[in-house]
C-alpha cells in the first residue's frame, strides 16, 4: 500500500474512534443506558399468602425466575398438601445462602414449604430479617394448630355451647336495655305533658325544649348502646372458632383503636372546650349588661338625649345578635373537629343555603330596622299603611301587625314598609290632638254664617271632640249649585275617629233639621217645591226612640 494512503487510513480510523469515545462519555443517555434499563424495571408488588384468614408470609421480591405471585401460588399448593391429622407439626426456618442471597427455607416436618429472602421484611415498619422469620414461623404454626383444632369435635361442641350462652346473654342485655330506655322515655313524656317546672331563659320557657332534647339524646344513646352490644356479641362469637378468630381480633382492634382515638381526641379537646366555656360565660355576662342598659332606656329609667326609647328594643336585639355572632367567630376554631374537611364542608353547605334562602329575610329585617329607626310608628299608634288602617299591635323583626276597627289582625311584611306610605294619626295627637275633617254641601239659599254656627254647634254636642282649640269651618269651594263646607276639629284618640264621626253626623242632621236648613249632599240640580227637613217632633219616630234608650242623644 502506498505510504500516503496508509497514513490517511490510520488518521481516519483514529478520528472515528475518538469521536465514538467522546460521544459515549459525554452523552448521559448513552453512557447510562444499562442503568436506565435497570431503573425502568418495575418493582414487584407484594403478594400475601393467606391461609384460614391468617397472613402467613408476604412475598416482596423475585426469586430466580419466579415472581412473588408465582411463589405465593406454589407456597399455597405445598401447604394445602399438609395433612390435618398429624400428631405434631415441627416448623423451622433454616438459613442458607444461594447465589449470593441470604434466605431461609421454611420447613414443616422436614418438608420445604417456601423460602423467605432477606429483603422481604417490612422495613417501612422497622421489621428486621430475623423478626420476619420468627413472625412467619409463628404464623405458620398458628394456622396448623387452628386447622387441627377446628376439626376436633370437643372444641366444636364447647364453642357451640359458649356461642349459645353468649347469644342468650346478648338477648337478655338487649331486652333490659330496651325496657330501661322505654321507662325513661315514658318518664320524659310525663314531664313534657305539663308536669315540668318552668325553665325561663331570656323570657322563654325552655322546659319543653329541654325535654325534647333529652328524649332525642336518650334515643340516640339507645341505638349506640345496642350497636355496641351487637358488636361485642359478634366479636366474642367469632373468637370461639379457630377459623374466624382472626376476624374477632380485627374487630377488637378496630374497636380499641376507635375508642383510643376518641379518648385521645376528647382529652386533647379539653383545653379548647374550657376556652369555649369561658367565651360563652363572658358573652352571656356582656349580653346581660347590654340588655339591662337598653331595657333601662326602653323603660325610660335612663334618659339619653341622643337615644330614643322607641329604638331601644330593636337596638338591644341587634347588639345582642352581633355579640353572639362575634363570640361564635372567636370560638369556631376551638370547636372539636372544626379543622376537619367534613366539618368545613358542612359549614360551607349551610352558609350557601343561608345565603341563597335569606335574600327575602334580609329585606324583611332591613324593613323592620328602617321602620324602627325612622320612628314611623310604635306599638299602640293608630296608623294607616297602604290600604290598611288600625292600631299597631306588634312591631316584629320580620313583620308588623295591625288590629283594625273590625278587630281584624293584619300582618304586613316589613319589606312593604319601605315601599308603602305610612300615615301615623297618633304621633301629633299626643300633644295637640289629631285633626279630623268632615264636610257637607249646602245650597246658596242658606246663610253661610248660620251654617258655620250650626256645624260648630253639632261639634260641641259630640263626645271626644276637643273644645280647645275650638272646631272651625272652612268653605272649601263655591260650586255651581252649592257651597262645600268642611268642619275641622281635634280628637284625643285617633282610633275612635269613626265612632266620633258617626255621632257628629247625627248631631249635624239634628241641628240642620232644627233650624230648617236643607242638606242637599252631594249636590242638586233645582230647588225642590218644599223644604227637605225633618221636624223635631218626628226625630224620635219608632224605632228611633229605642236608639235614645241605648244611649243616643235626645237633644
Amino acid at each position: 500500500m502506498h505510504p500516503l494512503r496508509s497514513l490517511c487510513l490510520r488518521v481516519f480510523v483514529s478520528l472515528t474512534c475518538f469521536l465514538l469515545v467522546h460521544m459515549y462519555v459525554a452523552s448521559p443517555s448513552i453512557a447510562s443506558a444499562s442503568d436506565s434499563v435497570a431503573v425502568a424495571m418495575p418493582h414487584p408488588q407484594p403478594v400475601p399468602v393467606v391461609m384460614w384468614n391468617r397472613t402467613i408470609v408476604v412475598f416482596r421480591t423475585n426469586y430466580e425466575e419466579f415472581t412473588p405471585a408465582e411463589r405465593a401460588r406454589f407456597a399455597k399448593e405445598r401447604m394445602n398438601q399438609i395433612p390435618a391429622d398429624l400428631p405434631e407439626y415441627r416448623v423451622a426456618a433454616v438459613d442458607v445462602i444461594e447465589a449470593g442471597h441470604r434466605l431461609a427455607l421454611v420447613k414443616v416436618n422436614g418438608r420445604i414449604m417456601f423460602s423467605v429472602i432477606d429483603g422481604e421484611q417490612d422495613s417501612a415498619n422497622g421489621e428486621t430479617y430475623e423478626l420476619c422469620k420468627e413472625r412467619v414461623v409463628k404464623a405458620l404454626e398458628g394456622w396448623l394448630l387452628a386447622r387441627k383444632a377446628q376439626f376436633g369435635i370437643p372444641l366444636l361442641l364447647r364453642a357451640a355451647g359458649f356461642a349459645v350462652l353468649v347469644t342468650l346473654l346478648f338477648s337478655i342485655a338487649v331486652f333490659a336495655v330496651s325496657r330501661s330506655i322505654l321507662w325513661l322515655l315514658n318518664r320524659l313524656g310525663h314531664l313534657g305533658s305539663g308536669n315540668i317546672r318552668h325553665f325561663v331563659f331570656a323570657g322563654l320557657n325552655i322546659g319543653p325544649y329541654l325535654v325534647s332534647l333529652a328524649t332525642g339524646l336518650v334515643k340516640i344513646f339507645k341505638v349506640l348502646l345496642l350497636l355496641f352490644l351487637a358488636y361485642l356479641w359478634l366479636a366474642i362469637l367469632l373468637s370461639l372458632f379457630p377459623y374466624t378468630s382472626p376476624w374477632a381480633s380485627e374487630l377488637s382492634g378496630f374497636l380499641l383503636d376507635t375508642l383510643t382515638g376518641f379518648g385521645h381526641g376528647l382529652m386533647s379537646s379539653i383545653p379548647g372546650l374550657f376556652v369555649i366555656g369561658v367565651i360563652v360565660f363572658m358573652t352571656r355576662l356582656l349580653v346581660s349588661l347590654v340588655t339591662a342598659f337598653f331595657r333601662s332606656i326602653e323603660e325610660e329609667t335612663t334618659h339619653l338625649s341622643w337615644f330614643e326609647p322607641e329604638t331601644a328594643k330593636a337596638t338591644r336585639r341587634i347588639v345582642v345578635v352581633l355579640i353572639w355572632i362575634f363570640a361564635l367567630i372567636v370560638a369556631y376554631p376551638l370547636i372539636p373537629g372544626s379543622q376537619s374537611k367534613i366539618f368545613q364542608g358542612v359549614s360551607v353547605f349551610l352558609g350557601l343555603m343561608l345565603s341563597l334562602g335569606s335574600a327575602g329575610l334580609v329585606g324583611q329585617l332591613i324593613g323592620g330596622i328602617v321602620a324602627v329607626y325612622t320612628r314611623a310608628f310604635k306599638q299602640g299608634d293608630y296608623v294607616r299603611i297602604g290600604e290598611h288602617e288600625g292600631v299597631v299591635h306588634e312591631l316584629g323583626i320580620l313583620a308588623s301587625k295591625l288590629v283594625t276597627i273590625r278587630c281584624e289582625e293584619v300582618t304586613i311584611p316589613n319589606a312593604l314598609l319601605m315601599s308603602s306610605t305610612t300615615i301615623n294619626y297618633s304621633r301629633q295627637s299626643r300633644q295637640e290632638g289629631a285633626i279630623v275633617a268632615t264636610g257637607v254641601t249646602i245650597g246658596y239659599d242658606a246663610p253661610w254664617r248660620q251654617v258655620h254656627a250650626m256645624l260648630q254647634m253639632a261639634a260641641g254636642k259630640t263626645k271626644g271632640i276637643r273644645t280647645s282649640p275650638a272646631p272651625f269651618v272652612l268653605q272649601k269651594a263655591l260650586s255651581d249649585f252649592y257651597v262645600e263646607y268642611t268642619l275641622m276639629f281635634r280628637i284625643d284618640r285617633p282610633e275612635e275617629r269613626y265612632f266620633i264621626l258617626s255621632e257628629l253626623h247625627g248631631h249635624v242632621q239634628d241641628v240642620f233639621n232644627e233650624y230648617g236648613v236643607q242638606i242637599m249632599s252631594p249636590n242638586f240640580v233645582m230647588q225642590p217645591d218644599k223644604e227637605v227637613v225633618v221636624p223635631k217632633a218626628q226625630w224620635f219616630e219608632e224605632p228611633g226612640a229605642r236608639e235614645v234608650g241605648r244611649g243616643g242623644s235626645n237633644d
